[in-house]
């Protein structure tokens, strides 16, 4: 007998959990958005991608679709906080407050907002990698998600 007759016949490993179609895009796309902490451009790119992917190539897996959705909402209500904050930063100036007020509220604000936006894409990307999709991701706070500080499923 030939030694190779005895080896078990060699069969393909089969693919145990495959992400599906896409993941890998808007996992890039969360990444972008955390980039934007050190380089803002990369957020609109992030939201134009997503825009773009959403009206165009419309995605078949609803869980997909609602994570472009949260990153959407995510950008425009960072936008929309930005806006506020430089209006905000602007009226305390007008107003014959100490100096430092405006910049203290200022740095309030947009620390509170970089918490926010670092929070909504590790919930995201948590998620993602879950395959679970975001039941309210047009929701300003978490997209209607459960945090809990565990790994421990219930």
């Amino acid at each position: 007998m030939h030694p190779s007759s005895l080896e078990p016949p060699q069969t393909e490993p089969a693919a145990v959990n495959a992400p599906p179609p896409g993941q890998r895009k808007v996992l890039l796309l969360y990444a972008l958005m955390l980039g934007s902490v050190m380089a803002v451009v990369t957020a609109p790119i992030s939201a134009l991608v997503a825009h773009l992917w959403l009206a165009v190539r419309r995605p078949a897996d609803a869980v997909l679709a609602s994570h472009l959705r949260f990153q959407l909402a995510t950008f425009w209500y960072g936008v929309l906080a930005g806006a506020l904050g430089l209006g905000l930063w602007g009226l305390i100036g007008r107003f014959d407050l100490p100096g430092l007020t405006g910049w203290a509220y200022g740095y309030l604000g947009f620390t509170l907002a970089l918490i926010w936006m670092v929070g909504r894409c590790a919930l995201g990307i948590r998620r993602l990698l879950h395959h679970q999709r975001i039941p309210r991701p047009l929701s300003p706070l978490l997209g209607g998600c459960r945090v809990r500080f565990t790994d421990r499923e219930r």
